[in-house]
């Protein structure tokens, strides 16, 4: 799992949950993003981060984005043990 924030543009990653209080929770899901939900990264790099949601287009600030834990496809091995 990573932050949103440092994904690639045209990723699609899966929400696996927010880092921070009630308030970001809050905000994020009156946004529609779910743990669990797929989005695509439109643009991520310097200014906000767009994201394409149920169909909807979001930008988020950089530090929003930094509270969105994201993995690259639903069993991410990045998210697995490395083999002994």
């Amino acid at each position: 799992m990573c932050p949103l924030s440092q994904c690639r543009n045209g990723e699609t990653v899966y929400i696996r949950g927010f880092v921070g209080g009630s308030q970001i929770r809050q905000k994020l899901q009156a946004m529609g993003l779910m743990p669990g939900e797929q989005i695509e990264i439109l643009s991520c790099g310097n200014g906000p981060v767009l994201v394409l949601a149920k169909g909807v287009r979001l930008a988020l600030g950089q530090g929003l984005a930094e509270h969105i834990l994201v993995a690259c496809q639903r069993n991410c091995p990045r998210q697995q043990p490395p083999p002994a």
